[in-house]
């Protein structure tokens, strides 16, 4: 399996929307080589409960993968809000 292959099926696992929630990621960069791969991601966490002020907030998340073991591993993540 290939690391975009990877990683788009944890985006779609991200998006899987809750009863009163909802995550958009975007990839805004991938970067691979044969044995290490970066992504950087937009998110936009929706939060709209009944009786309260809806939510937003954004943030790029970092992830860091290398392949090991004849599979994508994540080795790192990093999430920044943005403001």
């Amino acid at each position: 399996m290939t690391f975009r292959q990877v990683l788009h099926r944890q985006l779609q696992a991200l998006e899987r929307s809750h009863l009163y929630t909802r995550l958009f990621a975007t990839p805004l960069e991938i970067h691979e080589s044969s044995d290490a791969a970066l992504a950087v991601l937009h998110l936009l966490y929706c939060e709209d409960t009944p009786g309260k002020p809806p939510l937003r907030s954004q943030s790029h998340l970092t992830l860091a993968y290398q392949f090991l073991g004849g599979k994508w591993v994540m080795v790192s993540d990093l999430n920044t809000p943005l403001r």
